[in-house]
């Protein structure tokens, strides 16, 4: 019994065994099988990748690995027309973010993963403790984000902004809405260092923005960074990979202060104008641009072709090398201007003594080549200095800008309308020579005031409006007269008649609509074609235009002011030059031209600028010569209103302007009401005028100097235009042949 016992229990061992083994290879088995299938799945997986798929994942891998770089064109140089350097470039650094580059957000995670990045990189740069780097930091985010981008992104990150009064301006975000009317607007105050958060929020708004466009596309976040912090932010790029240090060719102005309504300064693409850059080819929408001056003019020129090249990146994305040059960046054009550096220190430093004497806040002088329209020198007087925008803004300084209640970033040369004065007296004079109201020969008596009749009492004297000359004023009448005499005495009963007529007389005169005519044919009324930006036109008033503005009907009065340059006239002192050139070169008008040729970087000439002929005046030789000779007569005549403005061995022709204005001020009985300005003889302050040609035979430069409140022209105008004739014939001309190197 017991070995049967075992038998059975052996051969239930035995088959349990059996079966376990059968088990066991039925599953390997099926694991084998499982196996292959898994390794038929991988081998086709891996014949799609590298075969059918390969050239596309290749591509792809080799696209995170290089980068297709843009790199800016070197930015032209300014010179004067010795060759004098004016503005150049100056290597400098800027701190970038590349929006791709930074890391993902985590919505699983309590920490904003991107803002934690942006907060490093701020630090790193030290914008928590250093106030220069927080407020360059602040000041582009501004420019970059538009002011109610600025302040929507500080005070939703809950930090509490203050806001500043200031002039409406591009360089701020503002352009105003009527140009050469200061206007004030309330911007964010961005000359206090904003706290951590805020700078945060503003840079992640930007990088927000820019992930909608070009993500690899760079984004600087602080310019004007020296070599040491280059240097420091470029090693810690190993834990910052989306900090990029770029080199960054600042803008060095030479002369700032002689030169900077001409030259002008760059900044930011203003945020309101991107999409026009982008139309134009930008893709940079962080690249400075000209703002102003030459460098807005012939931004084209001056800021070349950018060019490309490919750069290899690690694992972090940083940049290894470059492995390519796709395109070679074209350097920018340079500028040669018709403006000579010493005429224009001369300018500046006469006008400036001047105004100082006469205790003026501001001024202008010009002078051009009668013919050709070439810009000799321009002078607007107050100056600011340019170089606290050539790299980023100098908040403070700007400050100072904006404070100034004499708005110095104002060019007055083309950007002021003021009344011209007896400067404006050439228009009716060579008008009523053309239209035949008189000739040469032509006389006009001045016995005392012009008695113009009331319109409802005609024969009663008692109610006729007197118009005055100034020299009543000093118990002198001119007695009869020629229009050569009018001019040389610039005798205003002179003008009355030719350009308003007198009924009593029935003479008729040039007229409204005459003297409209002939203002705008040399050169008032519209811009003048200068190639600066800001000019504006001018007021020359006709019937309509004070029927739309003040509901009245023009008057023969209003007739009477204007002949003087009076009343409602308003002119740009440029304008008042480029009619007085049409005089003197016989009758054309040119367009103004502050440069004189444009060179590539290797000195070859791209641009000869000729003289650009406007229009020429529809005079005889013969009348433009006999206005000519009034203006002889004011310099070298003996009863010459300009007598003064005589050179040794030069012969000059010139006509000088005293323009009443009015002052808007509280009276003082009653504060409440407004009134003009007055002196203790009851008369309203007066700008000084003086414009002049030499030499009068065949000129080589005509001048002319306005001064705000000088009192006589004679006085105050005419010394400043004839040290800068002095100066320019003693010590500039002849001009030698710019070499454009």
């Amino acid at each position: 019994k017991h070995d049967l016992r075992c038998t059975k229990c052996y051969y239930h061992i035995m088959y349990e065994q059996e079966s376990t083994r059968d088990t066991s290879t039925l599953a390997m088995l099926l694991f084998r099988l499982a196996l292959l299938g898994v390794f038929f799945l991988l081998t086709g997986r891996l014949f799609q990748l590298q075969i059918v798929q390969g050239d596309t994942f290749q591509s792809n891998a080799a696209d995170n690995r290089y980068k297709l770089i843009e790199v800016a064109a070197p930015r032209g140089v300014i010179y004067d027309y010795n060759g004098q350097i004016l503005v150049r470039n100056q290597p400098s650094f800027e701190i970038a973010i590349v929006p791709e580059d930074l890391p993902f957000d985590d919505p699983e995670t309590v920490v904003n993963e991107e803002t934690e990045e942006i907060n490093k990189v701020l630090i790193a740069l030290g914008a928590d403790v250093d106030r220069d780097v927080a407020l360059g930091i602040a000041e582009l985010m501004f420019r970059r984000l538009g002011r109610a981008g600025f302040a929507a992104a500080v005070e939703g990150a809950g930090v509490p902004l203050t806001y500043n009064r200031v002039l409406a301006s591009s360089i701020l975000d503002v352009t105003p809405n009527n140009e050469g009317e200061p206007q004030y607007i309330e911007i964010p105050d961005i000359t206090q260092p904003l706290p951590l958060p805020g700078l945060v929020a503003l840079v992640q708004s930007l990088v927000s923005t820019q992930k909608l466009g070009n993500a690899s596309q760079p984004i600087p976040i602080l310019g004007l960074v020296d070599r040491i912090k280059a240097l420091q932010m470029t090693e810690e790029s190993y834990r910052l990979p989306s900090v990029r240090v770029q080199p960054f060719p600042a803008r060095r102005y030479i002369y700032p202060e002689l030169m900077s309504h001409i030259i002008g300064f760059m900044g930011v693409i203003p945020r309101e104008y991107s999409e026009t850059y982008l139309q134009e080819g930008y893709t940079d929408l962080s690249e400075r641009v000209g703002y102003s001056g030459l460098e807005y003019t012939y931004q084209t020129e001056l800021r070349g072709v950018p060019g490309y090249k490919y750069v290899e990146k690690d694992i972090l994305g940083r940049e290894m090398r470059t492995v390519g040059q796709a395109l070679e960046p074209v350097p920018g054009s340079n500028l040669i201007l018709n403006i000579d550096r010493r005429l224009q220190a001369i300018i500046r430093d006469t006008l400036q003594a001047k105004m100082d004497e006469v205790g003026s806040d501001w001024g202008v002088t010009i002078a051009m080549n009668p013919q050709t329209g070439a810009v000799l020198g321009l002078v607007s007087l107050p100056v600011f200095d340019n170089n606290i925008f050539a790299e980023r803004v100098d908040l403070e300084a700007y400050q100072k800008l904006v404070d100034d209640k004499r708005l110095p970033l104002i060019n007055y040369a083309i950007g002021g309308l003021y009344p011209p004065g007896s400067t404006f007296k050439m228009v009716p004079a060579l008008g009523a020579l053309a239209e035949g109201v008189i000739d040469q020969n032509t006389q006009i008596v001045d016995s005392g005031p012009l008695l113009l009749p009331n319109q409802f009492f005609p024969d009663d004297l008692s109610q006729a409006q007197p118009f005055v000359s100034w020299n009543h004023a000093l118990g002198i009448v001119h007695g009869p007269m020629n229009v050569e005499q009018g001019l040389a005495l610039s005798n205003d009963i002179f003008f009355y008649w030719i350009g308003g007529g007198y009924p009593k007389a029935e003479f008729r005169g040039l007229g409204n609509q005459g003297m409209v005519k002939w203002a705008e044919l040399m050169g008032y009324g519209v811009p003048t074609g200068i190639d600066l930006p800001g000019e504006v036109g001018a007021i020359i008033p006709d019937d309509q235009w004070k029927r739309q503005l003040y509901a009245e009907s023009w008057t023969t009065g209003d007739s009477y002011n204007m002949s003087i340059g009076q009343g409602f006239v308003l002119a740009t002192p440029l304008q008042v030059l480029v009619s007085t050139v049409a005089v003197a070169n016989g009758g054309t008008v040119y367009a103004p031209q502050v440069v004189y040729q444009v060179r590539d970087a290797e000195g070859g000439l791209q641009r000869d600028f000729t003289p650009h002929v406007v229009r020429e005046l529809p005079a005889s030789a013969e009348d433009i010569y006999t206005v000519q000779e009034g203006m002889w007569m004011a310099v070298n005549g003996a009863r010459g209103t300009a007598i003064g403005a005589q050179i040794d061995g030069i012969t000059v022709a010139g006509k000088t302007g005293t323009a009443e204005f009015c002052e808007i001020v509280e009276k003082e009985d009653n504060p409440e009401e407004k009134d003009c300005r007055r002196d203790d003889k009851d008369n309203l302050p007066t700008h000084a005028w003086f414009v002049a040609y030499a030499p009068y035979e065949n000129p080589e430069i005509a001048v002319v100097t306005f001064i705000y409140n000088g009192g006589e022209g004679s006085a105050t105008a005419l010394p400043v235009v004839k040290t800068v004739m002095e100066a320019y014939f003693s010590e500039i001309s002849p001009r030698p042949v710019a070499s454009g190197n």
